[in-house]
Parts: structure tokens; sequence; C-alpha cells
């Protein structure tokens, strides 16, 4: 290793690059899957309310109407528009659970190939290269994030063989009226429906631009989530508090939590305001008219045209980031503990 990349790994070992972070190899997966499936099952009962909330809202027609919820008048109404809010929960639940596990394996696994590679790069460059060694040297702040986006993309794209079929039919559910839930309303129903009419071909209705959503919006989300969390981690150490008034004020366990959300709301932020166009497309193409009697065919293109002829393509937007939002605070932090709790090492 030359001069410059030992100081360059001195560098980066005064920035707390040095601590063993958990690694795919580190964690027992079984321990991981297990706990795993229930924490987040139990996440998505708590959260689901959410998706269903900017659903309805990006399928809202040009005349502002929507699936409606009616006033309550009574106790059984009250339970009923309540009970709205969780359609399509089994199966999300269900076929979240495979899903998951293949998004973790492939987000965990490929980060840690592509950041000790990175690193290894920089640190110890080709002779070829060592005119540059400099210039390589400071990318290395750019590996977190870049690790961290080329992992979030290819766990997203991984999972979307289970994603698509389970979006396209708790999508459907979520935005049927009343009349029409009562008559077709159960996740068998829907199924069946769907391929009676397309084939299986039904079940993965916009798999493309599913594919092309997917992709940068999980990049975006990993890349900014770790990059904020990287850069703002020094503020999380228990020794600053030595050199600043302030943060010594404030307790470690409190300053964690605040670099926690602070990432995960700016990847919300980020992915849901340059993806949602993709997003409402997306969802409105999956959905179709799947809430009236008579639901009618629609193309990507009339769904664009549509769209676009109205301020459509970022309906549902505020919903979204408060989806991702919550979503990614919650499930971030749960997952840093999950991590966290399924090393080899950890006794429980």
């Amino acid at each position: 290793m030359s001069s410059i990349s030992a100081r360059t790994q001195q560098t980066y070992n005064s920035m707390g690059g040095s601590k063993a972070d958990t690694q795919w190899s580190d964690i027992d997966k079984s321990r991981l899957y297990s706990i795993g499936t229930v924490m987040y099952s139990a996440l998505t009962v708590v959260l689901h309310p959410l998706t269903v909330a900017k659903i309805r809202r990006q399928v809202l027609k040009n005349n502002g109407q929507s699936p409606s919820i009616n006033p309550p008048n009574s106790s059984a109404a009250f339970l009923n528009n309540v009970s709205q809010y969780y359609r399509g929960l089994g199966v999300v639940v269900s076929m979240a659970m495979p899903a998951r596990i293949i998004y973790i394996s492939t987000l965990e696994f490929s980060r840690e190939k592509v950041s000790t590679n990175a690193r290894q790069f920089i640190l110890d460059p080709p002779s070829a290269l060592a005119t540059y060694d400099k210039e390589i040297a400071g990318l290395l702040p750019l590996v977190t994030p870049l690790s961290g986006g080329v992992a979030g993309g290819l766990a997203a794209l991984s999972s979307q063989i289970l994603v698509v079929p389970m979006d396209v039919i708790s999508q459907k559910l979520m935005v049927m009226e009343d009349s029409v839930y009562k008559e077709k309303g159960s996740t068998i129903k829907v199924a069946r429906s769907i391929i009676s009419k397309e084939g299986w071909r039904g079940l993965y209705k916009g798999f493309g631009l599913s594919l092309f959503t997917s992709l940068p919006a999980g990049s975006i989300w990993w890349a900014t989530y770790a990059g904020c969390k990287d850069q703002l981690s020094v503020y999380g150490e228990p020794d600053v508090c030595l050199y600043n008034d302030v943060l010594r004020s404030i307790p470690l366990v409190v300053r964690q939590g605040i670099i926690q959300v602070t990432s995960a709301f700016s990847a919300a932020v980020a992915a849901a305001v340059l993806t949602q166009p993709l997003d409402t497309i997306k969802t409105r193409l999956q959905v179709g008219n799947a809430g009236s009697m008579k639901p009618k065919k629609s193309s990507i293109l009339s769904v664009v045209k549509e769209l676009t002829s109205t301020p459509g393509l970022y309906k549902g937007l505020l919903p979204r980031i408060a989806h991702m939002g919550i979503w990614g605070s919650v499930l971030s932090a749960a997952y840093e503990a999950l991590k966290l709790v399924s090393r080899k090492d950890y006794e429980l």
C-alpha cells in the first residue's frame, strides 16, 4: 500500500470508519429472518393505512373523485370506514415476507461487496493509476452512499417478482367502492378476475414500469440515507460532547435518534420527489378502474396523456413523502436494531 493510501486509511479511521459495522457475513440469517418477519409484519399492520391513503390519492380522477369514505353516522359506519384503510392487508403481509427476505439478502450482500471492493480500490489503487493517488483518495467519502445506492437499486429490482403481483391485487382492493367490494372484495376473487380476463400476465401489469421506478427509488433512498447518516454520524459519537457544550446537553440516544430520523426523511423527500411521476403512472396503470362496476383497460400512453393534462403526475406526493418518511424512519431504526440482535456474537 502506498504512503498516500496509508494516510488515506488513517484519515478514514479518524472519521470513524474503523468501527466494526455489522456486515452481512456477521449476521445469523435464521435469526434475522425469524425475528424480522414478526417485527416487519407488526409494523406493516400499523402503517398500512398510509399506503391506502397514498394509493387512493394517486387514483383520483380529474374531477377530484376517488373511492369514497362516507362520514360515520353510527358505530358500524365508523368501523366500516376504519376497515377500508386495511383493505389488501392480508395479501401484503403474506407476500411481503418472502419479498423482504429477497430484498434484505440482496441489499446486505451487494452493499458489503461493493463497499469492500471500492475501499480496496481506493486505499490500494492499481500501479497504473499511481499518478492519481491523491485524486482517487478523495473519492473515499463517496463509498458509503455509492454502495448504499447500488445495493438499494439491486434489492428493489430483485424483489419485484413478488412485489408487483402483491401491488396489483392489493391496490385494486384498496380503491374499490363499497358496493363493488362487498361483491368482489377478496384476494382470491380479484386474482381470479385478473387471470380470467388478462391471463397470468395481468398480475404483472406495469412490471417493466415498476422495475424502471424501483431502481431509481431504491438507489436514491439508500444512497441519500447512507450518505446523510455517514456525514452526521460524528454527532452521534459519545466523545464528541467533549468539544461541544450544546451537544453535551443532549443525551446520546436522542442524538442518534435525530440522526436516524433526519437521514430517513431526507432520503424519503429525495426519492419521493424525483420518482413520484413514475410511481403515479405505475399505480394508475396497475389499478385501472378497479373501483368501478365497468372497468376499462388502460395503457401507459393513455395514463400519461390523462395525467400530463393536469397536475396529476404529483398527486399523492405528500402522502408518499409521509409514507416513505415514516416507513423509512421506523423500518431503518428497527432494521439497525434487528441487525444488532442478529449478529452471530450477540447473546439473546
